[in-house]
């Protein structure tokens, strides 16, 4: 995490003023965009059909095309034919900005991961090209972008006929079983025009960590991604509020990392930011599309078929209660009814929790039942308090976590 991670404080902002800094941001975003240009762009790379740029009338709410991490224009060609979007990242988001360099590998990640997309039965958007402006790559666009198809339908919202969902991504998921890459990473190409390969792992659902790798094995991938967040920690970057207790975790999840290791040298594609609205869906519940594949990577088998967010139950997630959502158990059963072994690796939270760690909460109180569902869904039958004296001891010969408890006795 650079520095340019931090951000001021919205806690103190009403709902009238976080919404005039939105509309600050995208206007200072929109004022970059060569229109001309990316009209330029779009025609040559759609047989030459005129085009115009359309941008969402509102910056807040629905239809304002804005996700946290990305602002989209609608690219529109005319004479029915399909319209195209224009993904581009909000480095200079008040609240959200990351850095430039690391948007510029999501471009590139996300780019790789479509075009790879294309070659399965996955239902994905079209990509046609990306820009980088530092690379001279950007066609006089001013922006970072990814030009990509827009798919029909609607983000899903939990409702409805769960079932039909469940199992459109049983589907889904057999798909992907179907497409073994031999290292573990994120895909990525150098320009347009390469063929996707893997690469080092495009950071993680909480946009945390600089790309690392890839790996050869899944114990190297997992062991690296808790190194991340302990190197983070211990530099202050992460939890400052709570530095020794948030540095144990981190350090009890590297070392059972072993627990989710496979022994296998398969990696399968993976939609990180799996939380349900990445599937759109028609009138009747029938999945059109996966969108969103910006933090995608190439995980072990079991990480890429365990339950994640789509089926899970947030608030007891977030609760620290472990236990399986009657969603899970549905998606269980939609892989089971397709014959397939996926099933098998959806019978715990490990993977779960391991990925949701402590959630990036601000304080003790709030991260205490994270810390302590990880515990118990490792087979810890401790609870905290006697676990933490137990755990100081086991690793106090950890340079970094005397440096915090050094720290910490310092403030007292």
């Amino acid at each position: 995490m650079s520095r340019d991670f931090h951000k001021c404080s919205t806690e103190d902002l009403d709902d009238a003023a976080y919404n005039a800094l939105i509309v600050a941001e995208i206007g200072r975003l929109r004022a970059q965009i060569n229109e001309k240009a990316v009209c330029e762009l779009a025609s040559s790379l759609n047989d030459g059909k005129p085009c115009i740029i359309e941008y969402p009338p509102k910056v807040i709410g629905l239809g304002a095309l804005i996700g946290c991490a990305n602002y989209h224009a609608r690219i529109c060609f005319g004479n029915g034919s399909p319209s195209w979007l224009m993904r581009v990242p909000r480095v200079s988001g008040f609240a959200v900005g990351f850095p430039v360099s690391l948007a510029e590998y999501l471009i590139r990640s996300e780019y790789a991961t479509l075009k790879f997309l294309e070659t399965t039965a996955v239902p994905a958007p079209r990509a046609f090209s990306f820009g980088i402006p530092s690379q001279s790559t950007d066609h006089g666009i001013g922006v970072c972008f990814l030009l990509m198809e827009e798919l029909s339908g609607k983000p899903w919202d939990g409702q409805g006929d769960t079932a039909k969902v469940w199992k459109g991504l049983a589907e889904i998921f057999t798909e992907l079983e179907k497409h073994p890459f031999t290292k573990a990473g994120s895909l990525y190409v150098e320009s347009p025009n390469d063929l996707p390969s893997v690469s080092a792992t495009a950071s993680d659902r909480f946009v945390c960590l600089y790309p690392y790798g890839p790996f050869e094995t899944s114990a190297a991938y997992y062991t690296a991604w808790a190194e991340q967040y302990l190197a983070l920690i211990a530099d202050g970057q992460l939890y400052p509020q709570f530095p020794i207790e948030a540095y144990l975790v981190y350090r009890f999840l590297q070392d059972n990392a072993t627990q989710l290791s496979d022994s296998e040298d398969k990696f399968f594609l993976k939609h990180v930011d799996d939380k349900g609205d990445h599937l759109m869906v028609d009138e009747e519940l029938n999945i059109t599309g996966i969108i969103d594949w910006q933090m995608a990577r190439i995980v072990p088998r079991r990480e890429a078929f365990a339950l994640s967010l789509v089926s899970a139950d947030m608030r007891a997630l977030c609760d620290g209660n472990v236990s399986l959502s009657i969603k899970d158990v549905a998606l269980s059963n939609a892989l089971r009814e397709k014959g397939s072994g996926l099933a098998s690796h959806t019978g715990d939270e490990k993977v779960r929790r391991f990925f949701w760690g402590l959630g990036l909460e601000p304080k003790w109180a709030y991260a205490s039942p994270l810390a302590n569902a990880i515990l118990h869904v490792f087979g810890v039958e401790q609870g905290w308090d006697e676990w933490k004296e137990v755990a100081l001891k086991r690793y106090e010969g950890d340079e970094r976590l005397k440096a915090l408890v050094e720290a910490s006795g310092n403030k007292h």
